[in-house]
Protein backbone atom coordinates (compact mmCIF):
# COMPACT_ATOMS: atom_id res chain seq x y z
CA UNK A 1 0.00 0.00 0.00
CA UNK A 2 1.29 3.44 -0.77
CA UNK A 3 1.23 5.80 1.73
CA UNK A 4 2.89 9.58 2.23
CA UNK A 5 2.65 8.00 6.11
CA UNK A 6 3.65 4.71 8.19
CA UNK A 7 1.50 5.73 11.38
CA UNK A 8 -0.90 9.10 12.43
CA UNK A 9 -0.95 9.82 15.88
CA UNK A 10 -3.93 10.67 17.60
CA UNK A 11 -3.65 12.62 20.94
CA UNK A 12 -4.49 15.43 23.13
CA UNK A 13 -2.75 18.93 23.48
CA UNK A 14 -2.26 17.87 27.10
CA UNK A 15 0.15 14.99 26.09
CA UNK A 16 1.95 16.93 23.54
CA UNK A 17 5.65 16.77 25.26
CA UNK A 18 5.10 12.81 25.09
CA UNK A 19 4.22 12.36 22.08
CA UNK A 20 6.48 14.83 20.30
CA UNK A 21 9.15 12.24 22.36
CA UNK A 22 7.48 9.13 20.78
CA UNK A 23 6.81 10.23 17.02
CA UNK A 24 10.63 11.26 17.52
CA UNK A 25 12.10 7.93 18.32
CA UNK A 26 9.54 6.13 15.96
CA UNK A 27 11.01 8.88 13.32
CA UNK A 28 14.36 7.50 14.63
CA UNK A 29 13.45 3.96 13.82
CA UNK A 30 12.80 4.78 9.94
CA UNK A 31 8.80 5.29 10.41
CA UNK A 32 6.75 8.47 9.10
CA UNK A 33 4.81 9.93 11.38
CA UNK A 34 2.22 11.75 11.03
CA UNK A 35 0.47 14.23 13.86
CA UNK A 36 -0.69 17.90 13.66
CA UNK A 37 2.23 19.59 14.81
CA UNK A 38 3.83 17.90 11.35
CA UNK A 39 0.77 18.40 9.37
CA UNK A 40 -0.43 21.86 9.83
CA UNK A 41 0.87 24.71 8.69
CA UNK A 42 0.10 28.48 9.39
CA UNK A 43 -3.22 29.39 6.95
CA UNK A 44 -4.33 25.53 6.73
CA UNK A 45 -7.72 24.54 7.42
CA UNK A 46 -6.57 22.04 10.59
CA UNK A 47 -9.24 19.66 9.88
CA UNK A 48 -8.81 19.08 6.33
CA UNK A 49 -5.24 18.53 7.15
CA UNK A 50 -5.63 16.15 9.66
CA UNK A 51 -8.43 13.88 7.50
CA UNK A 52 -5.73 13.76 4.74
CA UNK A 53 -3.09 12.61 7.20
CA UNK A 54 -5.22 9.80 8.12
CA UNK A 55 -6.12 8.92 4.76
CA UNK A 56 -2.55 9.16 3.85
CA UNK A 57 -1.42 7.39 7.26
CA UNK A 58 -0.99 3.52 6.67
CA UNK A 59 -1.93 2.87 10.62
CA UNK A 60 -2.81 4.44 13.42
CA UNK A 61 -1.62 5.03 16.84
CA UNK A 62 -4.03 6.48 19.85
CA UNK A 63 -2.38 8.16 22.76
CA UNK A 64 -5.07 6.88 25.85
CA UNK A 65 -4.83 9.13 28.73
CA UNK A 66 -7.73 11.03 30.06
CA UNK A 67 -7.66 14.23 28.38
CA UNK A 68 -7.43 12.63 25.32
CA UNK A 69 -10.44 10.23 25.74
CA UNK A 70 -12.20 13.46 26.75
CA UNK A 71 -11.39 14.93 23.70
CA UNK A 72 -13.80 15.74 21.10
CA UNK A 73 -11.15 15.95 18.22
CA UNK A 74 -9.44 12.45 19.27
CA UNK A 75 -12.66 10.75 19.55
CA UNK A 76 -13.14 12.20 15.55
CA UNK A 77 -10.17 10.68 15.09
CA UNK A 78 -10.09 7.42 16.75
CA UNK A 79 -13.56 6.92 15.30
CA UNK A 80 -11.97 7.35 11.55
CA UNK A 81 -8.72 5.31 12.41
CA UNK A 82 -11.18 2.68 13.63
CA UNK A 83 -13.28 2.73 10.42
CA UNK A 84 -9.86 1.93 8.26
CA UNK A 85 -8.90 -0.51 10.69
CA UNK A 86 -12.74 -2.08 9.65
CA UNK A 87 -12.64 -1.84 6.67
CA UNK A 88 -9.11 -1.70 5.29
CA UNK A 89 -7.18 -3.91 7.69
CA UNK A 90 -5.04 -1.16 8.94
CA UNK A 91 -3.67 -1.15 12.26
CA UNK A 92 -4.80 0.77 15.32
CA UNK A 93 -2.69 0.53 18.39
CA UNK A 94 -3.67 1.81 21.41
CA UNK A 95 -1.15 3.91 23.47
CA UNK A 96 -1.50 4.03 26.88
CA UNK A 97 0.63 6.71 28.75
CA UNK A 98 -2.02 7.07 32.17
CA UNK A 99 -4.32 5.47 33.81
CA UNK A 100 -7.82 5.48 32.90
CA UNK A 101 -10.85 4.52 34.22
CA UNK A 102 -12.07 1.54 32.42
CA UNK A 103 -15.51 2.98 31.11
CA UNK A 104 -13.72 5.83 29.48
CA UNK A 105 -11.92 3.56 27.24
CA UNK A 106 -14.18 2.69 24.10
CA UNK A 107 -14.94 -0.69 23.78
CA UNK A 108 -13.30 -1.67 20.51
CA UNK A 109 -9.97 -0.26 22.29
CA UNK A 110 -10.46 -2.57 25.20
CA UNK A 111 -10.10 -5.57 22.78
CA UNK A 112 -6.33 -4.55 21.76
CA UNK A 113 -3.49 -5.15 23.08
CA UNK A 114 -2.16 -1.94 24.21
CA UNK A 115 1.57 -0.13 24.43
CA UNK A 116 2.16 0.60 28.02
CA UNK A 117 4.26 4.29 28.20
CA UNK A 118 3.07 4.87 32.07
CA UNK A 119 5.53 5.23 34.40
CA UNK A 120 8.03 3.82 31.67
CA UNK A 121 11.78 4.56 32.49
CA UNK A 122 13.78 5.77 29.64
CA UNK A 123 14.32 1.78 28.27
CA UNK A 124 11.34 0.60 28.88
CA UNK A 125 9.92 3.21 26.79
CA UNK A 126 12.54 2.55 23.93
CA UNK A 127 11.50 -1.64 24.18
CA UNK A 128 7.76 -0.17 23.20
CA UNK A 129 8.71 2.27 20.65
CA UNK A 130 10.55 -0.79 19.41
CA UNK A 131 7.56 -3.17 19.60
CA UNK A 132 5.18 -0.43 17.88
CA UNK A 133 8.32 0.21 14.67
CA UNK A 134 8.19 -3.50 14.89
CA UNK A 135 4.56 -4.10 14.54
CA UNK A 136 3.78 -0.94 11.68
CA UNK A 137 6.55 -2.70 9.38
CA UNK A 138 4.65 -6.18 9.85
CA UNK A 139 1.46 -4.98 8.70
CA UNK A 140 2.84 -2.78 6.01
Amino acid sequence: MSTDYDVFVSYSHTDAELVANLAGRLEARGLRVAYDKVVVRPGSIIFHEIDQAIRGSAHGLLVMSPASMASGPVLNEYHALLQRSMSDGRLLIPVLISDIDDGEIPEFMKIRFHSDLRDATDEVFDERVDEIAEAVRRAS
